[in-house]
């Protein structure tokens, strides 16, 4: 019998993602993702407490939230997330807050990148990718440098996310807090 997951995220191309970085954990027959998707932080942050009741309701075992930090205070979102999910009414539930954008992750990995478009070599590394302040536009700008070919989030993030190591993506401290609650809750 394969695990429910609740996520809720920004968009579909983050449900790839995380589908993906799951899959880096666990066999792809022994979980199954159930989703909301915000298509933004507004809607995402509005709805998130009622979607978390119905994944809860539905049978999800661990609820995901996942929401980029873009140009907010971490901490003021952290608080407001973690008041619509709360760990009284979702002990199996985590905030994941990416800096700046989830694309930051894909940005740790850039063998993924060359792989993916084909590059003729693996472009310079970055040494802390969560610095970058536009990690989409920083990967556009990458892809375009090196191979002259034309980056979209929603349809190459899930093949970066695949081609990625989970020891890339701990080189971002946003990415830890999910490393650490996938091996110790979720396959535990």
């Amino acid at each position: 019998m394969s695990k429910k997951i609740g996520v809720i995220a920004e968009d579909n191309s983050d449900i790839a993602v995380i589908n993906e970085i799951l899959e880096k954990y666990m066999e792809t027959n022994s979980f199954a993702i159930k989703r909301f998707v915000g298509n933004g932080c507004g809607k995402l942050r509005h709805k998130c407490s009622s979607w978390a009741k119905m994944l809860s309701n539905s049978g999800c075992e661990h609820i995901l939230v996942f929401h980029d930090l873009d140009r907010n205070c971490e901490k003021e979102l952290r608080a407001e997330l973690s008041s619509k999910v709360c760990k009284e009414n979702y002990p199996k539930s985590l905030i994941v807050i990416p800096k700046e954008e989830m694309e930051a992750w894909l940005l740790s990995d850039l063998k993924a990148l060359k792989v993916v478009f084909n590059l003729k070599r693996i472009p310079k590394k970055i040494s802390c990718c969560e610095s970058i302040i536009s990690p989409k536009e920083h990967i556009r700008n990458i892809v375009w440098a090196n191979g002259k070919k034309r980056y979209l989030n929603t349809a190459h993030n899930q093949k970066i996310a695949k081609h990625s190591s989970i020891s890339n993506f701990n080189r971002c401290a946003s990415y830890k807090p999910l490393d650490s609650y996938i091996r110790n809750k979720i396959c535990a």
